[in-house]
This record gives C-alpha cells, sequence and structure tokens, in this order.
C-alpha cells in the first residue's frame, strides 16, 4: 500500500510497478484538491480502479504513522533489476550509487530521493542489511523509489568488483580519511563511477572497504563532526554533478 500523494503520483507515472486500485478519502461533498484530482486523473488514464472511501474506514486503512493526504494505492511490489541492467555498453557514462547497511528506511528513502535527483543512474542494495523497499521507504524518497532501478546484490564486494571489470572506479564516502572532495584533481574522476556509502556509525564493511579505490571526504568546518548520510550524499553527487557531469543522461 503506498500512501500519499508523491508516492502515488510516481508510481501512477513511472507504471513499474502493477497497481490494482486506488483509494480516496471521502471529503464530505467537498471538491477534492488539486493534487488529488491530478491523482485520480491519472489513474483513471491508466485504467486503475479508484473508489471513495468513509473518511473513518479509510483512517484505519492507512498504515499508522504514514500522514496519507487522502490517497492510499494497492500495488503490486516493485521489480528489482538485475545488476547487468545497470551497466551501460562500453564506454557510455554512467553514475551508480552503493549503500552498505543502510537499514533505516527513512535514510534509504532520502538517499534514493539525493540519487533521483543528481542524475544518478541506478543504486546497489546488498540483499541482508539493508532496508527492504516498503511504503516508508516510497514515502520518504517522495516518489524517486518508483523511478530509479535498485539491484539487490548477495555480496555488495563481489558486485563493486564486477562493475570494476565492466570500466567503473569505485570511490568511497568516508568522513576522517581520503582526498578533500573539493580539492581532489579531475584526474582522479572519470565518466563511471560507483559512490559507495555505509551506515551511519558503522561505516562500510571490510570486504566493502577493499573494493574501493579511493576515498573522499567532505570537509568540516563547524562543531558537528559529520553529515547525515543522504546530505552527503547529496554533497558528493552534486559535486560529481557540477564539475563532470557529461552531455545528456548520467
Amino acid at each position: 500500500m503506498l500512501v500519499g500523494l508523491h508516492p502515488v503520483r510516481e508510481a501512477l507515472r513511472a507504471g513499474r510497478r502493477p497497481i490494482h486500485r486506488l483509494r480516496l478519502r471521502a471529503t464530505g461533498g467537498r471538491p477534492a484538491t488539486p493534487e488529488v484530482a491530478d491523482v485520480l486523473a491519472r489513474a483513471r488514464a491508466a485504467g486503475v480502479p479508484a473508489e471513495e472511501v468513509p473518511a473513518a474506514h479509510f483512517d484505519r486503512e492507512a498504515p499508522a504513522g504514514m500522514p496519507h493526504q487522502g490517497v492510499l494505492l494497492e500495488v503490486g511490489p516493485l521489480r528489482c533489476p538485475p545488476l547487468a541492467e545497470l551497466i551501460p555498453p562500453p564506454g557510455e557514462p554512467c553514475w551508480l550509487l552503493a549503500l552498505d547497511g543502510i537499514e533505516d528506511p527513512q535514510n534509504l528513502g532520502a538517499l534514493l530521493r539525493v540519487a533521483d535527483a543528481a542524475g544518478v543512474r541506478g543504486a546497489l542494495l546488498p540483499e541482508r542489511r539493508a532496508a527492504p523497499l516498503s511504503a516508508a521507504v516510497a514515502r520518504a524518497s517522495a516518489g524517486a523509489l518508483e523511478h530509479l532501478p535498485v539491484a539487490r546484490v548477495t555480496n555488495l564486494a563481489r558486485a563493486l568488483n564486477q562493475l570494476k571489470s565492466q570500466g567503473f572506479w569505485i570511490h568511497g564516502g568516508d568522513p576522517e580519511r581520503g582526498f578533500d572532495l573539493f580539492a581532489a584533481p579531475d584526474r582522479l574522476f572519470d565518466r563511471r563511477m560507483v559512490l559507495v556509502l555505509g551506515a551511519e556509525g558503522r561505516g562500510l564493511r571490510p570486504g566493502v572497504r577493499e573494493a574501493v579505490d579511493s576515498f573522499f571526504r567532505i570537509p568540516m568546518h563547524g562543531a558537528v563532526a559529520s553529515l547525515n548520510v543522504a546530505t552527503a550524499a547529496a554533497v558528493f553527487l552534486f559535486e560529481w554533478q557540477r564539475r563532470f557531469r557529461p552531455a545528456g543522461s548520467v
């Protein structure tokens, strides 16, 4: 069950998963807001059944603790492509985001939202020690989950080494070591790159660290020693975009 305007609208826009039914909270005769009307129009255009549900019943069905904004969408699972589908032909530029041990759905959703905004081609998550692609992740991503392909891999270190064999450079974020992100020379970067980030506090596992070619740190000038992982991802990815974004999609 997807909850809220952004995840529901983006699921209807993307069309990447089975969509069964749209449920709208009854308004007691008041006209729907423009945002809800837009969602309803998209559902009808896609042939998705829609029904208005009495407010009390709707509120009982909505997942607890998740603001629903009057819309629920019954959906099937989102397909996770194999890693091979994220790898373009040799020589074609590509950025990927690999996440190690991100188990909090809010953090994962925020990371996917940043990656989509920065033009990343897709994300890699290990099958274990990672949050499931749930309604909470969809909401935290503001619907970016519906557009950004996410590959689940059995062994993240092995997947990174496979990408290296396909011409990718693997770059890791570390708050305490490595090159200054803003002072690093352009020669350390390439058109095919993977940014690897670990969970706050734990960082990257040893096997994953061994697969990293270069580590980079964000210089900090305040009293706080580090950034939230999603904020750090935004700094890294938009610095890449600022410097090296090729013409067209990355």
